[in-house]
């Protein structure tokens, strides 16, 4: 007799409480419907692949182990985001720490290189000028960067950015803000573009 497969369209916080409740099938499918997203937002902050994959693999481990005491949650990305923001901070000063006794900056290290996908910016203005993009992207301060690819690469509203970044919803709006305003100075068309899809 087969095993009963679970409907692959079954809403995340039912799925999170099967999860609670002990179901290894429920699990699986959190595991796999978030782990690309998780290792592309990782990839942002370090290029140590085997350091990105380690960490996830501790998320849902622990994840699993503590499953009983997780309280519920009605957004299962963003609380997952959120931790795994958490952990591979820690995960990194831990390697700076062994590796030298330099101090370490607290702020992540949010890497260079940030990709917006063609549905952001589409057609002809967006294979023209993408180069650009990415260099701009790159040179914003480093959180400002990550609510960029919050913000525009995975369509979070401020709130959910605060909630990931531990930040308040102003803090956000702000530096969101300053970050539109920095494309702007450089580059007006950049900045046209993702005010308008931050108004919608």
């Amino acid at each position: 007799m087969q095993a009963k497969t679970l409907n692959s369209e079954i809403p995340e916080h039912l799925l999170w409480q099967r999860f609670k409740e002990g179901d290894s099938q429920a699990f699986g499918q959190i595991a796999r419907k978030h782990y690309r997203i998780l290792f592309n937002y990782s990839t942002k902050f370090t290029k140590d692949r085997e350091l990105i994959k380690d960490c996830i693999q501790d998320l849902f481990l622990e994840l699993w182990e503590r499953r009983e005491n997780l309280s519920s949650t009605p957004v299962v990305t963003i609380y997952l985001l959120k931790s795994i923001r958490n952990n591979l901070l820690k995960k990194i000063r831990k390697e700076k720490s062994r590796n030298d006794n330099e101090d370490f900056d607290t702020e992540l290290s949010f890497s260079d290189g940030i990709s917006i996908e063609s549905s952001i910016i589409e057609g002809e203005i967006f294979q023209e000028n993408e180069h650009h993009i990415r260099k701009l992207l790159s040179q914003l301060p480093k959180r400002q960067q990550e609510i960029i690819f919050l913000k525009f690469y995975n369509s979070f509203s401020n709130e959910e950015i605060a909630d990931i970044m531990e930040m308040n919803r102003q803090s956000v709006a702000n530096l969101l803000y300053r970050a539109i305003t920095h494309l702007k100075v450089n580059w007006f068309t950049v900045a046209r573009l993702l005010l308008i899809l931050l108004i919608r």
